[in-house]
């Protein structure tokens, strides 16, 4: 028999979990006198017949009522009478804003088994940082609307399934306007150019979209020296025409300054697209990507393993690029988020 029960995590997120419960058997679960051959007194026998009702309805009750503190744990118990303790869970943050990237952390007594995190419709594999450590990230896209939005973590302790449930509550963000007066060459295409954007931005999207096993760890790091990032999120208007939203930032650096990558992976794609000039993008599995557009040159292939801090390539000016600079953008569970402050998020 499978009962539920509300807990809270870390952050302050109501949480529901699952346990399995050993159910009440008359004559197996307690111990009383044979009511054949000799037979008890009549008073006897009654007090054992009430005390296995009581033991039954005690089994079968939830372990435990209400809401519990901010981390508190869910017990529940297994086939054969042994008992489990429910990871706890917690999140960086309860009400995230437009662009965020948000940790989500469960710890366990021991291992848990096909652990998943479950955002916006899809579920995402974690990462085991240390012995019953987990971590994911999600992510909010600059796009996503305000308010609740559903989270969720599930696996099998010891053979049995627990699942956790929180609303995290989008929070708004302001991003700048960006009124840019570009050639005409520059912001209208001809049909060709138009079919070749978008067969550009099919074949990324399904290098995107596939999920590999978590090699990321934090903290990630800057992919120049001298990170000084503008524009994430800016909505840009084009000779009056609004354009999509910016969905990385800007670095502007000399041409040739190295730029390398932000953490363990492999090369999704390395090549030349019309907006994003020499590209690279890079892996790092459990749904989390970077992006380096605008390369002078890039120095990987496709499908080479990559080491965090390994040279990509070099600042250039290539593509739609009106002077040197870096464009770096990140992809994690959830959508486009400020990399910034991915990069910002402390060491596990």
């Amino acid at each position: 028999m499978t009962r539920s029960v509300r807990f809270r995590i870390g952050g302050g997120h109501s949480f529901r979990s699952g346990r399995t419960l050993l159910p009440f058997v008359p004559g197996q679960n307690q111990e009383c006198p044979p009511l054949e051959g000799m037979s008890p007194s009549v008073v006897w026998r009654l007090h054992c017949i009430w005390m296995g009702v009581l033991l039954g309805l005690l089994l079968a009750a939830p372990a435990f009522a209400g809401d519990q503190p901010a981390g508190g744990t869910s017990v529940g118990v297994a086939p054969g009478g042994l008992h489990t303790v429910s990871p706890s869970v917690s999140v960086s943050s309860r009400a995230p804003m437009k662009g965020d990237p948000v940790t989500v952390l469960v710890n366990a007594s021991g291992v848990v088994d096909n652990l998943a995190l479950r955002w916006k419709g899809a579920a995402w594999p974690m990462r085991e940082s240390a012995p019953g450590r987990y971590e994911g990230l999600i992510g909010v896209d600059l796009d996503d609307p305000e308010g609740p939005a559903a989270l969720s973590v599930e696996g099998f302790v010891e053979g049995v399934r627990f699942r956790a449930e929180a609303e995290l509550i989008v929070s708004p963000r302001e991003f700048p306007v960006q009124e840019l007066t570009l050639p005409k060459g520059m912001a209208v295409f001809d049909d060709a150019t138009l079919r070749r954007i978008a067969s550009e931005a099919a074949e990324l999207s399904r290098r995107l979209s596939r999920v590999t096993p978590p090699r990321w760890r934090t903290p990630f790091l800057p992919p120049v020296e001298e990170y000084r990032p503008t524009n994430f999120g800016s909505r840009r208007v084009i000779n009056g025409d609004p354009r999509m939203p910016h969905s990385g930032v800007d670095i502007r650096l000399p041409k040739g300054t190295p730029v390398r990558a932000i953490a363990d992976g492999r090369v999704a794609f390395a090549g030349e697209q019309f907006f994003g000039g020499k590209s690279v993008v890079i892996d790092h599995g459990g749904g989390v990507f970077s992006v380096y557009y605008h390369l002078q040159e890039f120095s990987v292939a496709e499908g080479r393993e990559i080491a965090r801090g390994d040279r990509v390539g070099s600042v250039g000016a290539t593509g739609r690029a009106t002077g040197p600079h870096l464009h770096f953008g990140v992809r994690i569970p959830g959508g486009r988020v400020d990399p910034t402050r991915l990069l910002a998020l402390p060491g596990g």
